[in-house]
């Protein structure tokens, strides 16, 4: 009995043993699909509405949010086992601006050896970091940033990027945020700032030392190619014990986390969009903004081509967008034109005209380019890009979809142009 008793504090010893790691394993990997009782710190203006969507900041003041996993994660960096550096995270986000015109700061996904941040700055420092440390080695922070803001002090290369830094708002890499369309064998131009909901990988290969980082609309998969990659010792940079999460700090927009997924020792596991809630991006605000694009395109593509973008009895290939999509797959763009113009006009501007309006009436609307970005097209400032070559990415929109958008288009540009004088004005703009 004796022996028993005596046996039973080692036998509680041994157990713990063997229990403990089992938990950090287990405490490895995790998926939010929302953050319905998620294991998080929440610092700052953070906060997880109802329906399981994370907010950061709102555009109320300057504002810290932060939000970290709950337990920290041990990276193993003096035991020498195979893959103990290595990670895999993959989330959701969306940045929704106060107004179309003022964009704030953004996001930053961290590995950082606290979750609590004190004396730090906000804005251009993403909450992360001060003057007197930034590009200290003592920081042993890895970022990611998602950043709006074109800061002078750090160099960043504009205001719509993606970052790859190391104890140091100024970035090792960084790029403009595009995604590569493996359709099109091309990059595509995303707007950080738009409201809409997109996705970003992050990959780390111990073996390599190389961080990917991979950026893309939430309506496709993963692209083959990622927008950042380059070769990191993160042994000099992360300890033993690490907290992962997110940061942002903002004057004028809301930061918005809907799904986050994370595997210190593999690949993360993919989320479920379709489960995912939305940011009330969806705000009168922001759906304005995108809805003027798609309808700006709709009127240009009405006053060019005489005809309105929807017969209420038409079949579908009689929708405008498709027609002037299929002139110009054919070679023959200027088909789609109102034949009562009697080819009276100046052709290469009727063609930028034309693929002007398709680009707008895209059926993605983070594929649409911004309101800024048409008035350099039309004032000659910039050149439009490649049309892509899936019909599917026009017109591909329910009846209803179409009905709210084109119904904008009196209100929304009876200001600008005239009818008298609507196609003979959208023709000069790039003269």
């Amino acid at each position: 009995m004796a022996t028993g008793l005596t046996s039973l504090p080692f036998l509680v010893t041994l157990y713990y043993i063997h229990k403990i790691p089992l938990m950090l394993a287990q405490n490895d990997q995790f998926i939010y699909n929302g953050f319905h009782q998620a294991n998080l710190h929440l610092d700052g203006t953070a906060q997880i509405h109802p329906n399981g969507l994370l907010q950061l900041t709102n555009n109320s003041e300057i504002q810290l949010g932060y939000a970290f996993y709950q337990l920290p994660l041990k990276f193993n960096t003096s035991s020498g086992l195979t893959q103990s550096l290595s990670f895999s995270t993959n989330f959701v986000f969306a940045i929704v601006p106060a107004t179309p015109s003022k964009d704030g700061h953004g996001i930053a996904f961290a590995i950082s050896p606290s979750w609590k941040f004190t004396k730090v700055v906000a804005s251009n420092y993403l909450g992360l970091l001060n003057a007197s440390n930034n590009g200290l080695s003592t920081n042993h922070l890895l970022a990611i940033e998602l950043e709006t803001i074109e800061g002078q002090e750090f160099q960043d290369i504009d205001n719509n990027h993606v970052g790859i830094n190391v104890n140091s708002l100024k970035s090792i890499e960084s790029a403009t945020a595009t995604y590569f369309s493996d359709q099109e064998r091309k990059n595509i131009s995303l707007e950080l700032v738009s409201g809409n909901p997109m996705h970003l990988w992050i990959d780390y290969n111990e073996t390599e030392k190389l961080l990917k980082v991979t950026l893309a609309p939430t309506s496709i998969p993963k692209p083959n190619r990622p927008l950042l990659s380059t070769h990191i010792d993160m042994s000099q940079i992360l300890l033993e014990s690490m907290f992962v999460g997110f940061s942002a700090a903002t004057v004028t927009s809301d930061h918005y986390i809907l799904g986050w997924s994370f595997n210190k020792s593999g690949q993360a596991q993919s989320l479920d969009v379709s489960k995912l809630p939305q940011p009330p991006q969806q705000r009168k605000r922001r759906a304005i903004t995108c809805t003027d694009v798609f309808a700006f395109g709709a009127f240009v593509l009405e006053v060019a081509c005489g005809r309105k973008p929807i017969e209420p009895q038409g079949q579908p290939e009689e929708v405008i967008w498709l027609r002037v999509f299929e002139c110009w797959r054919k070679g023959a763009i200027l088909d789609a034109t109102d034949p009562r113009l009697e080819s009276n006009y100046v052709v290469e501007e009727m063609k930028s005209v034309l693929k002007l309006g398709l680009l707008c009436s895209h059926s993605t609307p983070a594929a649409r380019p911004s309101m800024k970005q048409v008035m350099q097209f039309l004032n000659g400032n910039a050149d439009l890009p490649e049309l892509p070559h899936e019909s599917a990415c026009f017109g591909n929109f329910t009846r209803v979809e179409e009905s709210e958008i084109l119904l904008s288009i009196p209100q929304s540009f009876g200001k600008y142009l005239s009818p008298s004088s609507s196609t003979d004005s959208i023709l000069k703009c790039g003269r």
